[in-house]
């Protein structure tokens, strides 16, 4: 038998393309598209389900609940800029990946050392200066960085330097070239209440007897069993010659359509590395998306950097803005509806990650964050009239007005 419908590839624009193209959907009803991980081209089955069962309906008591949101900088205690220091919380641990968030003002007291496991640093607010066994990189909120194995690396962070950290077991490259990003956008992130600054890259302290601590972990190192290791400090800079360097990028600015306009794609996505169990994409979609997913078997999770979704599951409809966290488990549906500007980072595992802080009870405050941009090369599409801005309810714009 033949059919003159091709079965889409991999990439999300060609997913929802492929759904648009699908049988119409009766009213009440989403065209919703299941996969298996990766297999999802062999896989993957398309339906017409009743909204009513894809959204609210999970019954109480079933399943797991990691899906509650988590605001993950309300699970750190402030940091007095005066003192400085280093706070971190992990909040979601699986087998092969673990997701946490950290605070550092100043420079760290040691060195850092990943002796088998990769580290993901989002960078959501201030700024940082990293030394390295590769050199020195500096981050500036909406930017990611990757660390491979085995690189030492100190971060020295200014007074409102936070950022999202995830690890995997497995090695991970780089996929943004960044001769090929699209766009330049530069991102400010105040709490509200705080004023808005732009803050300079920090100076990291210099031991005065040449001497620093390493601080060597691995995957499986259990309480206790941690090394701290003398170091000399001229020695731990910039030394590495051969091996995968760690690389810093902006993950927003590599969207190859409009935010707007006839030429707006219905998925406007980048990938920024992936193995065999994780993968790490940035989104920035326009108004609801035309296919609801279900990952039989991967937990999809989302931090929120700008902007506000409402998103749509099985277990509720619920709001998600700025510094905010959820997922969707392995089998859940999940849609969403965005607002113009929002900017996600969206992390899948093929292996389950657990929430393990309530949010309930951790939360150490109820903090609410605005994102402003500066747009240094932006669509010509979209000429603002003033760079950057947010609505009332907190929706970032880039580029537009308030």
């Amino acid at each position: 038998m033949t059919t003159d419908k091709k079965e889409p590839s991999n990439t999300p624009q060609e997913v929802m393309d492929y759904a648009k193209k699908g049988p119409a959907v009766p009213e009440g009803y989403d065209r919703s598209f299941y996969t298996l991980w990766a297999n999802e081209t062999e896989s993957r089955i398309w339906e017409n389900a009743p909204q009513e069962d894809m959204f609210g309906s999970l019954m109480d008591g079933t399943g797991r609940q990691d899906w509650r949101k988590l605001r993950p900088f309300d699970l750190l205690p402030d940091i007095d800029p005066k003192i400085g220091g280093h706070v971190s919380k992990t909040f979601m641990v699986g087998e092969d990946t673990r997701v946490g968030c950290e605070a550092i003002v100043g420079t760290q007291d040691y060195f850092e050392r990943a002796g088998n496991y990769q580290t993901i640093w989002f960078q959501f607010s201030g700024t940082a200066f990293i030394e390295t066994s590769f050199g020195n990189f500096e981050m500036h909120p909406g930017q990611s960085m990757l660390v491979p194995a085995m690189v030492a690396h100190r971060t020295t962070g200014s007074a409102s330097c936070r950022r999202m950290v995830y690890t995997t077991r497995h090695t991970l490259k780089p996929n943004l070239d960044e001769s090929f990003a699209v766009t330049d956008i530069r991102y400010t992130v105040h709490r509200v209440g705080e004023p808005a600054v732009d803050e300079d890259v920090p100076t990291p302290d210099v031991p005065a007897d040449g001497k620093v601590i390493e601080h060597l972990t691995h995957w499986e190192t259990l309480p206790g069993e941690d090394y701290l290791i003398k170091r000399t400090y001229s020695a731990m800079v910039g030394q590495s010659e051969t091996g995968q360097a760690p690389w810093v990028c902006r993950p927003f600015d590599y969207y190859s359509t409009p935010p707007e306009g006839p030429t707006a794609a219905a998925v406007r996505t980048s990938l920024l590395w992936e193995n065999d169990i994780f993968r790490q994409r940035t989104y920035s979609n326009p108004a609801r998306q035309p296919g609801t997913h279900r990952g039989y078997d991967e937990d999809e999770y989302w931090f929120q950097f700008g902007g506000f979704v409402s998103q749509e599951t099985e277990h509720a409809v619920y709001p998600m803005t700025v510094g905010e966290v959820s997922m969707a488990e392995a089998g859940i549906s999940h849609n969403s509806v965005t607002q113009p500007g929002s900017l996600r980072l969206t992390t899948y595992t093929s292996t389950p990650i657990r929430m393990v802080v309530d949010p309930e009870q951790d939360h150490l405050r109820h903090s609410e964050w605005r994102v402003e941009a500066n747009i240094v090369r932006g669509w010509p599409e979209v000429a603002p009239a003033i760079p950057g801005g947010t609505n009332p309810n907190g929706t970032f714009i880039p580029g537009g007005t308030n």
